[in-house]
Parts: structure tokens; sequence; C-alpha cells
């Protein structure tokens, strides 16, 4: 199992890397609207708090099997978030 601190430094590696490519979107879309890019920086971010915390406050840190789970859930949410920039493609 990894290490929740590679988990956290993967989480914000990629947050990081699609916060980059919605900027990158605003700057070569002029059309794109303003309010759109923000809210969608905004999603990414407040899922990336939202993971992180889950990740810090484990409620049964004494069973691995529950632990797994977690884990995979985590992994599971954040793949989820990536689709957020599906937003702007439309």
């Amino acid at each position: 199992m990894a290490s929740r601190r590679n988990l956290k430094k993967d989480i914000n590696y990629l947050t990081f890397d699609l916060l980059a490519e919605c900027f990158t979107y605003e700057s070569f879309h002029k059309e794109a609207s303003p309010e759109l890019i923000d809210e969608v920086a905004k999603s990414i971010l407040d899922n990336r708090n939202d993971l992180i915390g889950r990740i810090n406050h484990l409620d049964a840190k004494d069973d691995p099997k529950l632990v797994k789970e977690t884990f995979s859930k985590i992994r599971k949410d954040f793949e989820k978030s990536v689709e957020a920039l599906d937003k702007l493609a439309k």
C-alpha cells in the first residue's frame, strides 16, 4: 500500500497540474467564460482540500482492511474530480 505522504504528493501534483491546465485554457481561448474557469478551479481546489483532510483524519487506523478501502475510495473520488475539466471542453 502506498504511504499517506506519497498519496498526498500525488494529489497535490495532479491538482496543481489541473489548475495549470485551467489557466492555460483561459489564455488560449479568449471566448471562454472567466466565471466558468473560476468555478472549475474552485471545485478542483475544494476537492483537493477535502481529500487531503480525509487522508489526514482516518477513522479506523487499526483496521488495515478498512484503511485500504478508504484509500481506494479517495483515489476513485480524485479520479472523478479530474472530470471537472470536461466542463471547460464543452
